[in-house]
């Protein structure tokens, strides 16, 4: 019989070994990933402890729109014992109550969010490449704006920031700055004739390196955007986490040699019972192509 862990919260000296247990379960997250999510969640990340170890964690973030459960992550060895639904209990329960919760839930892990009230909001696939995506030549882009594309600056944020509120239905400008800052590598932007701003940003990772958010008001600015980025990868291994419903976006990820590793499902638990699931894909003039991983929404 498995001993019952204790939840409690999360902490900055539960770090390392918060990073043990994703490096083993096979995750992508760095040391840094973990401090930038206490530092947007610190009293809505939890850990579950067996004796002094943790085998466990789920985070949730209050996105003021919305909130985000996070590393949902529990022990092989202790799963099916009720530990992941205790974590996700104590996530769901830090955050505002009006609200509505989202996720990105893997196959394995949908039946428990499903009794839990979220519902199917949107499929994606985390698509992967080699270090050969940064050599693959793309092909011309059929819009002028598209040819447009610049590094982002960092007097560019404040306006990015602001145009994210409406197409990510939250306020994450502190992790849009920390990505920025982090990676600045893969942060470009096409101003476009109309006045928008279009955008992607990215982040190292332990296996890989994620491109995303990928945020555009059309199919060949997205694919410039990605581009760009996977031009200044040097040869790393990519992911890009892309919305299946923009299929010539993912079209364009496999002519440059990524592939699907795995499926995603965005889900989301209404505030209210009866309030029904809202499309992810919001209807302004930018919408998102890719989300900036599972971590972070």
């Amino acid at each position: 019989m498995v001993h019952q862990p204790l939840i409690r919260r999360l902490a900055f000296d539960d770090v390392d070994q918060a990073l043990t247990l994703s490096t083993t379960a096979g995750w992508n997250q760095q040391r840094d990933d973990w401090r930038m999510l206490l530092r947007l969640a610190p009293g809505g990340a939890f850990a579950a402890l067996s004796g002094a170890r943790i085998v466990g964690t789920a985070i949730g973030i209050d996105y003021g729109g919305f909130a985000w459960i996070a590393m949902m992550l529990v022990d092989p060895a202790y799963r099916g014992h009720g530990v992941g639904r205790r974590l996700l209990e104590a996530a769901i329960g830090a955050v505002p109550s009006n609200i509505s919760i989202r996720l990105a839930a893997a196959p394995l892990g949908r039946p428990l969010y499903q009794r839990h009230g979220f519902v199917d909001e949107a499929m994606l696939s985390r698509y992967v490449a080699d270090g050969s995506a940064s050599r693959a030549v793309s092909a011309p882009e059929a819009r002028e704006d598209s040819r447009n594309v610049r590094p982002l600056r960092a007097d560019d944020l404040d306006i990015i920031i602001e145009g994210d509120r409406e197409t990510f239905g939250g306020t994450r400008g502190t992790v849009l700055n920390w990505a920025f800052h982090r990676a600045a590598q893969y942060a470009y932007v096409v101003r476009s004739g109309d006045g928008l701003t279009h955008y992607c940003l990215g982040r190292r990772g332990r296996l890989f390196d994620q491109i995303g958010p990928v945020v555009a008001g059309h199919d060949d600015i997205a694919q410039a955007l990605v581009s760009a980025a996977c031009a200044a990868a040097g040869g790393r291994p990519l992911a890009v986490d892309a919305f299946d419903s923009r299929a010539i976006f993912t079209a364009g990820l496999r002519s440059r040699g990524f592939r699907v590793q795995r499926p995603l499902v965005r889900m989301r638990r209404p505030a209210r019972p009866d309030a029904g699931a809202a499309a992810t894909l919001r209807r302004g003039p930018l919408a998102e192509f890719a989300i900036f991983g599972p971590e972070f929404g």
